[in-house]
């Protein structure tokens, strides 16, 4: 029997990459960051608004205390969107395999209620959980007890089926002293073998054969040309999706009809993967279309086995990359 049927994420360190410099960055030279970080008490106030402070009053109490740095004051939320460096690699995957394995996830995040939609429209991994519980909107943070005890109300968790993943070793003693095992994470590989340690996963299982991506081909040789490749499919990037669309051989036909039944044949490519020789995880997933593989991480350019003429797939019309 599992230890535990549900899992509940921090975001921040976890999920998704947050680096407040990149902000301050904006308004003063990025030598003169780490001063002005510490000399405001960055991490003190900034937890205040992940409590609930509207940021107005925040930046009035500091605009006061530094007058001459009224404008890097004010950076920090007018450049929000800087300080998230993307998904955190690898994470995406465990909650897909998760899912798929029968588990619930939700979220509960420290994060102000004002600056929380940023992320949200930006990342549509946040969409595969269950509720995301943020605490400036709450006036309620981690690690007080309340908050664990209002999470696991508003998502129907039972704290001794509840597994809590964090990367602040405050918060996972707090989810441990409430009763909910509690995780304290590192890296997403590291996050798996404790999941499988605890019965919510089983270890992967090697796919034993290529996958495809389909693509338009002039937006193929855009991202070879740039070194990276953003998109998930015709219409979402990695980030807007959560993953990058793929197929097996027999699954060509069928997607291209569906997302690319409008252009010709000479304007697309199928570039082949090899999930062995893939630096990103690989998640087998029904999401209502049936089972697709999906990778959880950019498409690395240079990790394409071979390009394919479309139809050819198959049929010895096919480029070696590299």
């Amino acid at each position: 029997m599992p230890a535990a049927r549900a899992v509940l994420f921090d975001l921040g360190g976890v999920v998704i990459g947050w680096d407040p410099a990149r902000a301050y960055a904006q308004a003063l030279p990025a030598a003169q960051v780490p001063g002005f970080m510490a000399a405001i008490g960055f991490a003190d106030w900034n937890a205040r608004h992940d409590a609930g402070r509207p940021f107005a009053v925040g930046e009035q109490e500091l605009v006061s205390r530094f007058p001459e740095h009224e404008a890097a004051v004010l950076a920090y939320r007018q450049h929000f969107g800087r300080t998230l460096t993307g998904l955190v690699p690898g994470t995406g995957a465990v909650i897909a395999e998760l899912q798929q394995a029968g588990v619930a996830v939700a979220a509960l995040t420290n994060w102000s209620a004002e600056t929380f939609p940023v992320a949200r429209e930006r990342f549509g991994l946040l969409r595969r959980f269950a509720g995301v519980l943020v605490s400036g909107e709450e006036g309620l943070a981690k690690p007080d007890p309340a908050i664990f005890e209002l999470a696991l109300d508003r998502f129907g968790f039972s704290a001794e089926h509840c597994t809590f993943v964090d990367d602040s070793a405050v918060n996972v003693a707090a989810a441990r002293a409430r009763g909910l095992t509690g995780v304290r994470f590192v890296d997403a590989d590291q996050l798996r073998e404790e999941l499988v340690g605890l019965g919510l996963l089983r270890p992967r299982v090697p796919l034993g054969q290529p996958v495809y991506h389909l693509t338009e081909l002039a937006v193929w040789r855009r991202g070879q040309a740039e070194g990276s490749y953003p998109w998930s499919g015709r219409r979402g990037t990695y980030e807007s999706e959560g993953f990058v669309h793929a197929g097996f051989a027999d699954q060509l036909v069928g997607t291209r009809e569906r997302r690319y039944g409008d252009l010709p044949g000479d304007r697309l490519v199928v570039l082949e993967l090899d999930p062995a020789r893939l630096t990103v995880p690989v998640v087998v997933e029904d999401l209502g279309a049936g089972p697709f593989p999906h990778l959880y991480g950019p498409l690395p350019v240079e990790e394409v086995v071979t390009e394919h003429a479309w139809p050819e797939v198959g049929r010895g019309s096919a480029r070696v990359v590299g």
